[in-house]
């Protein structure tokens, strides 16, 4: 019996030396945008950004799922963008509370507006939200194709977010373009 093993063993180790085990997650074209740093803000997907008496420490694209959009803004419109603002501080806070308004906007390449919200906290309580909720703001872009667009085409995205009960803002756009 134990010169039957030997032989075995010595077998195995000669087939497992030929494998190659290898893992990956996700298809390697669609890269995440690289961050870069513009003003102290760490920026991804091209975002263009404008503060005034807020410090915005992030801003960058995610998918519905929590996907990154990957580098070039290249999107099927399968399920809705969701930009993420992350706020190191500047909001006014009221007993714990911000007061904040937010505006979107999309705009197809050809001019024509698909969005244009005024206030999309326009439904919050009137006391507002608490401080520690305003530093992670998400403003989300459907857009619904009916047919695959050919050459692609490009969608801008403008937001606003605004202190109500301040004077600070951020404002922008990014552009997404159709897969």
């Amino acid at each position: 019996m134990r010169s039957l093993s030997i032989p075995a063993i010595f077998f195995c180790l000669i087939f497992l030396s030929s494998c190659k085990f290898s893992c990956s997650v996700g298809d390697k074209s669609d890269e995440p945008s690289a961050a870069v740093y513009k003003d102290g803000v760490r920026i991804s997907n091209e975002i263009e950004l404008q503060a005034d008496g807020v410090k915005v420490d992030k801003a960058y694209l995610l998918f519905k799922d929590g996907t990154a959009v990957p580098a070039g803004n290249i999107v099927d419109f399968s399920q809705p963008v969701k930009l993420i603002l992350v706020i190191d501080s500047g909001w006014n806070e009221e007993n714990g509370k911000v007061k904040l308004g937010a505006s979107e906007k999309i705009e197809a390449e050809n001019g024509d507006i698909l969005l244009d919200e005024k206030d999309l906290f326009s439904s919050f309580p009137e006391e507002g939200i608490s401080a520690q909720d305003a530093k992670f703001i998400t403003l989300t872009a459907t857009i619904m194709l009916k047919k695959k667009i050919t050459p692609l085409t490009t969608f801008y995205v403008y937001f606003r977010v605004w202190d109500k009960a301040g004077e600070g803002f951020l404002q922008g756009r990014y552009k997404l373009y159709s897969k």
